[in-house]
């Protein structure tokens, strides 16, 4: 018997230690998996640097939210090299060949939001000729490079861009949300919209290898953004924000591995006392009380705060077909000189009045922006145009716009004896006008005006009453030009 009860206890040791110290022991010996993530700045290149997140465009890792854990320190105080660069967004070519000009064209632009689609060749060329005339270091243009992503447009405007590159003017772009596997790619004949051949994200990259792809310093692994390398002290953060996998959508998103490649180049940018400057295509911040769905970034909040932890100072976008200007403020009230990154919008190049922006960057790290609108009708005269429209391109662009709103804002009205809705009309197209070229608005004048009365006694409250306070609200603010001054 008692030999019986010391092997049942040997046999329980035994036991107890498989269960328990052994895996310990294991543990211990186990080689630890080194950490993908940078914690020191890195002194290779970028182009030594290897990028281990590598996934297929489209594929997600874990939707957890992105945590930079690396603590820049201070930053490094340099000499900038000078330069200029022109911004440009939401051009939305249109090939001639797409259309006749017929009742489904009429359809398109009449139910838009008033882009000058019919005289996209002229403002094209003029601005092209402008772009070309100024010699900036870079064009950068932050996607919608099409009307609706179809492929001929694609051809066509690559093709436009090597005219612009081969007169010695880089071109770098990136995708908007109408480029990529757009169900919606159309051609317009007669009375019929019919759809036609898009893109693959793989296509793309093709059309536009010599826009900065095939330049790249480095590329993200599971997007199409890619760091381009301006000049020794300045650096562009392309940034692909577009969702077009499995299918197009409207709004953005910057991919975790996209997050985790950002603050691998913001690191090593800082640490060197490089500007870094992103362009997306969609908005870092809510810029507006108008357009207030699909427009900012879904990890906006992530985004701005890596962008912050490195002092970048502004960030360059489009999609919201909107002239705006707006630096980030923790909370109100934050005084003027606290840093902030700021967020410079371009509004769509082929809607009246047709802007573009232009940026000088300065020794001490400042910056300088404002708009310039194409001179459509100076080329017209140039070239020997004759149609009036175009002579006069300022004058038909501002009945034009104001006539494709009107139209579609009195259709909707309903109820209302017609000299209302014609005033309600008209209200609401000089205030849209005046809002998409980010004229400044006077808040409190616009109120007194008979067309506010009757929107607030007859539309108060409704979508369209909100649309008009906000762009009323939104327009206060200056949007054409803006002093940046070095972060640090």
């Amino acid at each position: 018997m008692k030999m019986r009860f010391l092997l049942l206890l040997l046999l329980l040791f035994a036991l107890f230690t498989v269960v328990f110290t052994l895996p310990r022991l294991l543990e211990k010996e186990r080689v630890p998996v080194p950490s993908v993530q940078t914690t020191e700045p890195q002194t290779e290149t970028l182009e030594e640097k290897s990028f281990p997140y590598e996934t297929a465009w489209g594929e997600t890792e874990s939707r957890r939210p992105f945590e930079p854990d690396y603590k820049p320190g201070e930053p490094v105080k340099r000499e900038k090299l000078p330069a200029h660069i022109l911004f440009a967004s939401d051009i939305h070519y249109m090939s001639r060949s797409l259309t006749d000009y017929g009742n489904a064209f009429h359809e398109l632009i009449d139910n838009g939001d008033g882009k000058a689609v019919r005289y996209m060749p002229q403002i094209w060329d003029a601005f092209a000729g402008e772009v070309i005339a100024a010699q900036p270091d870079a064009l950068v243009l932050s996607g919608d490079l099409t009307i609706n992503g179809e492929r001929v447009n694609h051809e066509e405007l690559a093709a436009h861009l090597s005219v612009i590159e081969a007169a010695g003017v880089p071109v770098v772009v990136i995708p908007g949300n109408h480029d990529i596997n757009n169900p919606y790619a159309t051609a317009y004949f007669g009375d019929e919209q019919s759809f036609i051949e898009t893109v693959t994200p793989e296509e793309f990259w093709q059309f536009y290898q010599n826009f900065g792809y095939g330049e790249a310093a480095s590329y993200a692994p599971d997007s199409m953004s890619y760091l381009y390398i301006l000049n020794d002290t300045t650096w562009l953060l392309m940034l692909d924000t577009c969702i077009y996998t499995p299918e197009n959508r409207v709004g953005g998103e910057l991919r975790p591995g996209t997050m985790k490649w950002i603050e691998q180049c913001l690191q090593e940018a800082y640490a060197q006392g490089i500007t870094v400057l992103p362009v997306g295509h969609h908005n870092l911040q809510e810029l507006s009380r108008v357009y207030v769905e699909e427009c900012v970034l879904q990890n906006h909040d992530e985004a701005l705060a890596l962008f912050e932890r490195y002092l970048t100072p502004a960030y360059f976008s489009g999609h919201l077909h909107v002239q705006r200007i707006m630096k980030h403020k923790t909370e109100p009230g934050v005084p003027d000189e606290v840093y902030g990154i700021w967020e410079i919008v371009s509004n769509s190049l082929i809607i009246p009045p047709c802007r573009y922006g232009s940026l000088t960057l300065h020794v001490d790290g400042s910056m300088s922006y404002h708009t310039k609108s194409v001179d459509v009708s100076g080329f017209a005269a140039a070239n020997g145009e004759t149609n009036p429209d175009l002579l006069d391109f300022s004058a038909f662009s501002d009945r034009y716009i104001h006539s494709v709103i009107r139209r579609q804002i009195y259709d909707s009205l309903e109820d209302l004896p017609d000299y209302i809705k014609e005033s309600l009309a008209d209200f609401y197209a000089e205030l849209y006008r005046d809002y998409n070229a980010g004229r400044q608005i006077n808040y409190s004048e616009r109120k007194k005006e008979p067309g506010y009365a009757w929107w607030d006694r007859f539309m108060n409250p409704s979508i369209q009453f909100r649309q008009v306070e906000g762009m009323m609200r939104d327009g206060m603010s200056v949007n054409h030009n803006a002093e940046i001054p070095s972060p640090y």
